[in-house]
């Protein structure tokens, strides 16, 4: 899907630039890129997900044991738990 920036009367050249610097941050296009660099076997993909899934479980537990931690940080940690 292209990116496509539209400028405005009041716009500046370094605004739009920002601008779609921004969008293209969002769309994920550079990391995907990265990401694609190199192959990957399938079991270090699942390999990697694993370990970002229990390191995200130890950081909710620690989380959970300390006092005053927003309900937010808890629900958006189990929220990324949830999808991987």
């Amino acid at each position: 899907m292209p990116i496509i920036v539209k400028a405005k009367k009041n716009n500046s050249s370094s605004d739009l630039i920002k601008k779609f610097k921004k969008m293209v941050a969002s769309s994920n296009v550079v990391q995907n890129a990265k990401d694609r660099r190199y192959y990957k076997k399938p079991s270090r993909i699942k390999a990697d997900n694993t370990a970002s899934h229990n390191r995200l479980k130890k950081r909710m537990h620690s989380l959970k044991k300390m006092k005053n931690t927003p309900e937010q940080v808890i629900e958006r940690i189990t929220r990324r738990l949830n999808t991987t």
